[in-house]
């Protein structure tokens, strides 16, 4: 599940090595699996927001796909020995006819 994370560079008092540090505690913390960033200005303040993936829930998700066999939310169906019995059709060719 995607999450949002808004950091306002007021609450810092507009210092950016303050907002660097809880940043960076807060990726230390939550260690999140970061899909999108994006800065953008307030007046006189930065915004940075973070859309990121909880890497604790994502790792809770594969242990339990893992102990059920079941792959991206997905039962397993194809069998590697499975001998598909429909009759063969013509192959496209790889390189179209000359047109004329």
């Amino acid at each position: 599940m995607y999450r949002f994370k808004g950091f306002d560079s007021a609450e810092c008092g507009d210092n950016m090595s303050v907002l660097e540090t809880v940043i960076n505690a807060w990726m230390e913390a939550e260690h999140p699996r970061i899909r999108h960033v994006c800065q953008s200005m307030r007046g006189e303040h930065i915004l940075l927001s973070f859309v990121y993936e909880d890497t604790r829930e994502l790792e809770q998700r594969v242990a339990t796909s893992a102990q059920t066999g079941v792959t991206g939310g997905y039962p397993r169906f194809f069998d590697d020995e499975l001998v598909d019995e429909r009759p063969t059709s013509p192959r496209i060719p790889a390189t179209p006819p000359p047109m004329h």
